[in-house]
């Protein structure tokens, strides 16, 4: 019975890696697992139950990427390298589009995706700290907003380059916020 719940949300965030929400429907699920759409309303009853358990996969997993990309930073430019690279994996960014959507249709949804958000917090906080920048929540609520506007910006556009341009916007806020006293 595990194995049916851990094989549909994989299928689940797949499928939300490659299509996005719109993606997440019963029917997709189910013939990504090779199970019949009446045994995954057995495991899920509803879409909002099948979203909210995919959602608490995909935070976890957000989270933990999170966690590793923020793990042996040493220096700003090392951030601001690495930040870029995260900004640019267009199917974390579909995630994470995705559950931003979601959360603005489903409150189960919306108090997951504020435990996402405070895991972001916390991890730039603590990248902050290493990097012996005040972690105020200013100077936080810019990066994660950079962080956002890049990501986004890359996956709408495809654009050429956008692992360079990216670093480079963050090698100017990182080196903004080194000289700013505030």
């Amino acid at each position: 019975m595990q194995d049916h719940r851990k094989k549909i949300l994989d299928a689940g965030l797949t499928i939300l890696r490659e299509q996005g929400l719109a993606g997440l429907t019963q029917p997709r699920i189910a013939a990504k697992t090779g199970l019949r759409q009446s045994h995954l309303t057995y495991y899920y009853p509803t879409r909002a139950d099948l979203l909210t358990a995919v959602t608490r996969a995909a935070i976890d997993a957000q989270l933990a990427g999170a966690r590793s990309l923020t793990k042996g930073i040493e220096s700003a430019a090392q951030a601001a390298a690495k930040m870029a690279t995260a900004a640019t994996r267009r199917e974390n960014t579909r995630v994470l589009a995705a559950l931003n959507q979601a959360a603005d249709q489903e409150p189960a949804v919306r108090a997951l995706f504020n435990e996402l958000l405070d895991g972001f917090v916390h991890e730039l906080s603590t990248l902050l700290g290493k990097l012996k920048l005040s972690p105020t929540q200013t100077r936080i609520d810019l990066l994660h907003g950079l962080l956002v506007g890049l990501s986004i910006i890359d996956l709408a556009t495809g654009r050429r380059n956008g692992r360079a341009r990216a670093k480079a916007a963050l090698d100017l806020a990182f080196d903004l916020l080194s000289g700013d006293k505030s």
